[in-house]
């Protein structure tokens, strides 16, 4: 009897966002997926195993020799698929597999990705696996790199989740395509939230919650140094002398190279003595989903601590730095203005409570639109496993 679907492009669950990726969309999909992973014993760590069968992705960066061998099959031969097909042997034979699902969200918004999904997609069709991308963003400008369209038009479909990337997807790949897009909410509005214990001062619908990354520091402004850190700074000095709330600090990514925790250790620091300042201890997505959704605010800058926000009805501001902040927020409000921040823009160290304040002053409407919406995204997250179904191989082996 053929498996159900091979998850790949996984980086690790110590990204809450990846992990709710996978627990949503195994639940929606049903029965045992596999999981191709680059980092399995996160993923051990936080329970996916029960739900998926973990398979280890093999490195060959630490390798010096391996490293340059498939440098040079890549370069001269153009043959990413063989670093693919070295990285993916563990879940060979792919017959196994009705299809093949690109889980990584927004890994063709990033330049340093490409060259991996393309060879994926070529390992995969030398194989005769269809594969799919799922719940992804794209950044408009990556669709003019050379080759992108193509690696792009060998997907059987594509399910994007906000419409910018629909539209630009519509626009860049063949007409003949066109009935291979589709339009539907990320899965991981679909995430079911699991109680815990709440960090010590927390107070229900009284606690403001807010995730920084360390992602969107490089999004600084050149000539404006430390603008970001500063920009949160007076939002907090704002909302402690104006409001009686707490302010509960969320990890949402901790990965050793971009770990949330190192800038809300920063914040932590400035604010530990006013005794109204919590940290989130890292926690499996549904665990954090839980703690936001009992925050009366969330100021967020992980797209997936904004979708748990969203998808529990808390009102919501995203520091956003890509097209996946603005179109999920124009899809749920009709615009992003107001809901995004664009840390692109903080200029002034006042830039970021401004748009506090617009929350502050929005949040009752806000949670109206996300009582009336969110429902229906969340049954709509139903139709991914029917395009999926639809697209993957009938035959079973």
């Amino acid at each position: 009897m053929m498996n159900n679907y091979l998850m790949y492009m996984h980086a690790g669950s110590a990204n809450h966002g990846c992990e709710a990726i996978v627990r949503s969309l195994s639940a929606i999909l049903g029965g045992k997926s596999a999981l191709l992973s680059n980092n399995p014993a996160e993923d051990k760590a936080v329970g996916l195993g029960k739900i998926c069968d973990i398979i280890p992705a093999k490195h060959y960066e630490d390798n010096f020799v391996r490293k340059a061998y498939y440098y040079a099959c890549r370069k001269f031969l153009d043959r990413p698929d063989m670093q693919m097909d070295y990285a993916y042997r563990g879940a060979a034979p792919y017959s196994k597999y009705k299809m093949a699902l690109s889980i990584g969200g927004d890994n063709y918004c990033y330049d340093d990705a490409l060259v991996n999904l393309r060879g994926a997609n070529i390992l995969f069709a030398k194989n005769n696996i269809p594969t799919a991308l799922v719940g992804c963003s794209v950044e408009p400008e990556i669709l003019k790199r050379p080759g992108v369209a193509h690696d792009l038009s060998m997907y059987k479909c594509i399910i994007a989740r906000e419409s910018i990337s629909y539209k630009a997807l519509c626009e860049a790949l063949p007409e003949k395509m066109s009935d291979r897009i589709h339009l539907l909410p990320d899965p991981a509005f679909a995430l079911k939230c699991k109680e815990c214990p709440e960090p010590e001062g927390f107070v229900k619908r009284h606690t403001i919650g807010i995730n920084i990354s360390p992602m969107i520091l490089n999004y600084e402004s050149a000539d404006r140094p430390g603008i970001i850190i500063a920009n949160y700074r007076h939002m907090i000095e704002t909302i402690l002398s104006e409001t009686t709330d707490m302010i509960m600090l969320i990890p949402h990514v901790v990965t050793p190279l971009s770990d949330d925790r190192k800038a809300i250790q920063t914040l932590y620091d400035l604010f530990s003595d006013t005794g109204r300042v919590i940290v989130m201890p890292d926690a499996p997505a549904e665990q954090l989903k839980y703690m936001i959704s009992r925050c009366r605010l969330l100021i967020a800058a992980r797209t997936h601590a904004s979708i748990a926000g969203y998808s529990t009805c808390v009102p919501t501001l995203v520091v956003g730095y890509s097209v996946k902040a603005a179109g999920i927020a124009l899809d749920l409000f009709g615009q992003s203005e107001g809901y995004v921040c664009p840390v692109q823009e903080l200029k002034k160290e006042t830039d970021l409570t401004d748009g506090y304040r617009w929350l502050e002053d929005h949040a009752f409407e806000q949670k109206g639109i996300l009582k009336e919406r969110i429902r229906p995204w969340i049954v709509d997250t139903e139709l991914i496993a029917d395009v999926l179904k639809s697209a993957a191989r009938e035959d079973e082996i």
